[in-house]
């Protein structure tokens, strides 16, 4: 028996007659429907007409239940070689405009928080009002006299123990950080069930926007021990609204239409081979004869095919009566994967851009409003504490404000009768089991584990040495977290003509910002051992480091948070995002405690940046040996392992149990869940 080949868009499909086989393909005429081709089933035969992913899946299911390889998909069954369709099963919404700026927006707001008060006016207010309540560092009896140029003050903080409030300030960092762990990690994975993660977004900027306010409680030195209760507060409340916030980013990226196109093209694909694999093995069970049948003689076209189809690319060849895929079939396949992946990525990669830019707006916004507020209040403490309770109100309003357009894009529901805490500690340690098998995310992880920390502590550091050393005022200090915001709106539209430019990938992005960071680190400590004249000495050196790291940091948290996306294994974004901000808020506690002891040992606080320097070249190291190809087939696999294991539990019928007729007990599936 001979094929038929057709011509379909891009895709070669023969095509076979054969009344004994169910499932044959036939056509009249050859046909170059763009872009692709469907499957018509009829009584014998099949008729191709232009594709639709849908139909050419629903035979591949019609035909694998009616010979037995699928049971009947309203019965509780095992998965049957789903994983090549599984991940289109549910039908995904294509993003839309309205949806992207609504989360442009609601970064703008928390962002501001945590870039504005958390970061620098919250260390400031600690350390004006630890030098408030202390004493004169030369002599302990004589209180501390801060309207004195120059000053320098400490405070006694445990028996004859006493501090500098730069480093009293590092270590409440430290212990803000530690709350933030343990507050994300004791709710991020509920965010991943229904819609939770939209209406907590709203919930922890109600929270944040109290403590922000609370800070006028905060009137002088006796109040210290409040500061530095509300400090973590708020700081928490704004990491757990960026693990919700940046969970979004690869759920709107597999949502975007660019990507979702590549993905159609993908299944389609796999679509056909399986199709191809569904047909051999039929011939090779015997379901369907191997020999042409003697009906087929009388249609020429199905004879004489070499004249008019000898030229035409071969994607299958004829085993009997089925199509052999061919090393051409797993070339489409894989030429179409790889495309998908450079589509996601790109994609990825400018909504992340994006998002950091509408950030800085925001936050820019926020610091002009507090310095018009510090310099009409000649930088007294309450324009802090009314500086402070403006971002907080910020977040709340302008989060309340979007929340109509920021679709909530529901998980799976959340199991009954379930304490959120417990299920997230729960799931938190199914993740770390689940590192096994994510060699290359858990890589990542550790690796951002140290470089985050010696991110943040090279700007705690910054910020205290200008504030310490250089005599910064409140309102130079709010004008240098503009400058750098300004420089971060700027750097990330470079960085991101950059990349577009020559094509650099998303881990060639992280090792350039990084490379650039050690330069900065370098240049703070080397000059030290030499002379007195550099190395953070003058003002100018600060305003040209405050431009410099603007530049980049943006960028290299917004790379950073694409890669974790592309490692990302589906519907587990919330708790791989809260372990990623984990390792960024979770690891910052050592920085600054480090910092902070280096300084009580030495008395100078730029001895401090060896520490991120070494942070930098160990994570920079462990980085660089992270495989993304491979990182995404991991992700991949987890998912369709995962899917499989779910599917099996909820086959599993109820057990009854009955000992000498007393009792019997109704295994759940809420029970099985935990097997």
């Amino acid at each position: 028996m001979n094929p038929k080949r057709n011509n379909i868009g891009d895709v070669d499909l023969t095509v076979i007659t054969d009344p004994t086989c169910p499932r044959s393909y036939s056509t009249d005429t050859p046909t170059s429907d763009p872009p692709s081709s469907a499957l018509t089933v009829t009584e014998n035969n099949i008729e191709v007409h232009p594709l639709t992913l849908s139909s050419a899946r629903k035979y591949i299911l019609e035909s694998e239940t009616e010979r037995g390889l699928r049971p009947d998909p309203s019965q509780p069954h095992n998965l049957h070689n789903d994983a090549l369709l599984s991940s289109h099963d549910t039908k995904i919404v294509p993003l839309k405009r309205s949806e992207v700026w609504a989360w442009y927006f609601q970064n703008a707001t928390y962002c501001a928080y945590g870039w504005v008060s958390a970061v620098l006016m919250v260390p400031l207010l600690i350390q004006d009002v630890a030098a408030i309540g202390g004493v004169e560092a030369s002599n302990h009896a004589i209180p501390c006299d801060t309207s004195v140029a120059d000053y320098k003050c400490v405070r006694r903080v445990f028996g004859d123990t006493y501090l500098d409030p730069g480093t009293i300030s590092l270590y409440v960092s430290s212990l803000s950080a530690i709350v933030s762990f343990i507050v994300s990690l004791s709710i991020a994975a509920v965010a991943d069930h229904g819609s939770y993660r939209k209406s907590l977004l709203v919930v922890f900027a109600i929270l944040g926007c109290l403590a922000s306010v609370a800070f006028f409680f905060v009137r002088d030195g006796s109040m210290l021990t409040l500061a530095v209760v509300l400090a973590p507060l708020g700081w928490a409340c704004h990491n757990v609204s960026s693990v919700f916030s940046n969970a979004f980013l690869p759920i709107y990226a597999r949502a975007h239409p660019d990507v979702l196109e590549a993905a159609e093209r993908v299944e389609v694909q796999k679509t056909l081979l399986q199709m191809d694999e569904t047909n051999r093995s039929m011939i090779q069970s015997g379901t369907v004869s191997t020999h042409s049948n003697s009906n087929n003689s009388s249609n020429p076209d199905l004879n004489d095919t070499s004249a008019s189809h000898s030229s035409a690319p071969k994607r299958a060849t004829q085993l009997g009566n089925v199509l052999e895929p061919t090393a051409t079939d797993v070339e489409a396949l894989t030429s179409a994967t790889t495309e998908y992946r450079k589509v996601e990525e790109q994609v990825s990669n400018d909504l992340s851009a994006r998002c950091m830019g509408a950030a800085n707006v925001g936050a820019i916004i926020v610091q002009l409003t507090c310095i018009g507020i510090s310099e009409g209040m000649n930088n007294s403490l309450l324009s802090l504490q009314i500086a402070i309770a403006f971002t907080g109100v910020w977040w709340l309003g302008w989060t309340i404000a979007v929340m109509p357009w920021l679709e909530a894009r529901p998980g799976p529901p959340m199991p009954k009768g379930r304490n959120w805490i417990a299920y997230s500690w729960g799931q938190n340690y199914k993740t770390l089991k689940s590192m096994r098998k994510l060699s290359q995310i858990t890589k990542f992880i550790f690796a951002w584990f140290m470089l985050s920390d010696g991110v943040n502590t090279l700007g705690a550091l910054l910020y205290v040495i200008t504030y310490q050393d250089l005599h910064f005022t409140h309102t130079k200090s709010i004008i240098m977290a503009v400058s750098i915001s300004v420089a971060a709106f700027v750097g990330v539209y470079i960085f991101l003509y950059i990349r577009q430019y020559w094509k650099l990938s998303t881990k060639s992005m992280v090792g350039l910002t990084l490379g650039l960071y050690v330069l900065l680190t370098t240049y703070f400590v080397l000059p030290t051992y030499f002379t007195k004249s550099f190395g953070l000495r003058h003002e100018w050196e600060a305003w040209v480091a405050i431009v410099y790291l603007g530049l980049i940091i943006s960028s290299f948290y917004s790379v950073s948070r694409v890669m974790m996306a592309e490692l990302c294994p589906e519907g587990d974004e919330n708790e791989w995002f809260s372990l990623f901000q984990l390792a960024d808020k979770g690891s910052s506690w050592i920085g600054p405690f480090v910092t902070g002891g280096i300084q009580s040992i030495t008395g100078e606080f730029r001895a401090g940046f060896w520490f991120p320097l070494a942070l930098f070249a160990a994570g920079g190291l462990l980085l660089w040996s992270v495989d993304m190809s491979k990182g995404k087939d991991e992700a991949i696999a987890y998912k369709q392992d995962k899917a499989a294991k779910h599917q099996l539990l909820r086959s599993i019928p109820p057990i009854t149990v009955t000992a000498a007729g007393e009792h019997s007990r109704r295994t759940s599936q809420k029970d099985l869940m935990w097997l």
